[in-house]
Formats: structure tokens, C-alpha cells, sequence
């Protein structure tokens, strides 16, 4: 197995690891890494053609479900950051009648 699919495998896993675990500023820190090892990956002109499909298959079914989970992230902050602003808005109403 070629060291770039490797240190990808190894990549991934830690990907996932810190999607569960919510680390989003390590999510974009291994999302950087793993575009590198993509791109180290696809030069080398030894590489395992299956297992490098394989490797980038589930590295593409990992971002499908983070990708999910952060338009849900993203959804659910708009609703909260909408409620702060009735409450503002509800304040400032109240504020002028008493």
C-alpha cells in the first residue's frame, strides 16, 4: 500500500473521529490534510489504482454525511440566531410601553 493511502486511511479516520466528537476546527484542519494526501495520492505514478478507488469512495461517502450534518448545524443556528431576534425585537416592543 502506497504511503499516501496510508497517511489518507489514517487521515480519514481521524476525520470522522472529530466529526463525532463536534471538532469543527480539527474537521477543517483534516479536510485541508486530506486534500493534500488526495492530490499526493493521484501523483504517484505507483499507485494501486483499486485501492486508491476504494480509499477515495469512502473518503466521498465520509464528506456526504459531514456535509449533512452541517447543513443541519447551519439550519439549526438560523432558527436560534431568528429566536434572539424576536426576543430583541419583543424587548424593544415592551421597552416602548413601559
Amino acid at each position: 500500500m502506497a504511503v499516501a493511502v496510508e497517511q489518507l486511511q489514517d487521515t480519514h479516520r481521524a476525520l470522522i473521529a472529530a466529526v463525532q466528537a463536534g471538532d469543527w476546527q480539527q474537521v477543517g484542519e483534516l479536510d485541508h490534510l486530506c486534500r493534500t494526501l488526495v492530490q499526493q495520492a493521484m501523483a504517484d505514478p505507483q499507485r494501486n489504482e483499486a485501492e486508491l478507488a476504494e480509499v477515495l469512495g469512502s473518503l466521498s461517502a465520509t464528506y456526504r454525511e459531514v456535509i449533512g450534518l452541517c447543513q443541519a448545524v447551519q439550519g439549526k443556528l438560523a432558527e436560534e440566531l431568528q429566536a434572539v431576534q424576536r426576543s430583541k425585537q419583543g424587548a424593544k416592543v415592551y421597552q416602548m410601553f413601559s
